[in-house]
């Protein structure tokens, strides 16, 4: 599991596996899931910090994920489980653009960001599947990272409840260095607790995903830019 950050991005909590992947955990930070922009149709968005309120954005020209033939990120890439099946169909599905990195990565958060926790068995197999060959062996091994802090929200969710995420207000961004092989993405969701959504937690994430194997893997985590997921993330077309 990750390092996890307050909204001033200052470590708060425990360092999980290494400090790969930066996890926010934000009161009142809701921001971030309801004004994203909307993206356009057959483009991949590099935002930027913007003043003002969010408005839609245009893709800047990085000569990456022209996208013509693939519609933008739903959330949903993979069914509505959240168990490794949907996972592995999800990397499966994925074009080989930016698009289908962002599916990806949006399919691995939602799957390992739940409690109760996946079983083993299943997160073997998603470590085995989706993990990049060069990621840190200790990053790869999300059964034993569950099994040394069974607490992965640090407190944000307290111990006990039964937590998952919705991206059906989520947001979603590619970092403007992407290039055709290597993607880095930030994805922010709503915590679903106790089965309702709840009004003032969100949770974010980095995630640099490599194609190789013909298919989308996770290399290793990236601390969140807050300011540019509040000003220049992108609604997910569907979300669940």
């Amino acid at each position: 599991m990750p390092r996890m950050y307050s909204a001033t991005g200052r470590s708060r909590w425990p360092l999980l596996v290494g400090g790969l992947v930066a996890v926010v955990g934000l009161g009142g930070g809701v921001a971030l899931a309801l004004t994203p922009h909307d993206a356009p149709a057959a483009t991949v968005l590099s935002p930027t910090p913007t003043d003002g309120p969010p408005s839609s954005s245009t893709a800047a020209d990085t000569g990456v994920g022209d996208d013509e033939d693939g519609a933008p990120p739903t959330g949903c890439l993979g069914g509505l489980d959240r168990d490794a099946a949907m996972v592995l169909t999800a990397q499966k599905e994925a074009a080989h653009t930016p698009y289908g990195a962002v599916e990806t990565a949006t399919a691995f958060y939602r799957f390992v960001w739940q409690s109760p926790a996946p079983p083993t068995e299943e997160l073997n197999s998603v470590s085995q599947a989706v993990m990049a060959d060069d990621a840190n062996p200790t990053f790869r091994d999300l059964a034993g990272s569950y099994a040394k802090v069974p607490d992965i929200t640090g407190g944000v969710v307290s111990a006990g409840r039964a937590f998952h995420l919705s991206t059906t207000n989520g947001v979603w961004m590619i970092d403007s260095n992407a290039t055709a092989d290597r993607v880095t993405v930030d994805i922010a969701t709503g915590y679903v607790i106790d089965g309702a959504l709840s009004p003032s937690k969100v949770a974010a994430i980095g995630m640099t995903m490599v194609w190789e194997h013909d298919a989308w893997h996770l290399l290793e985590g990236a601390q969140v830019d807050q300011a540019k997921v509040s000003n220049g993330a992108i609604r997910f077309t569907g979300g669940c």
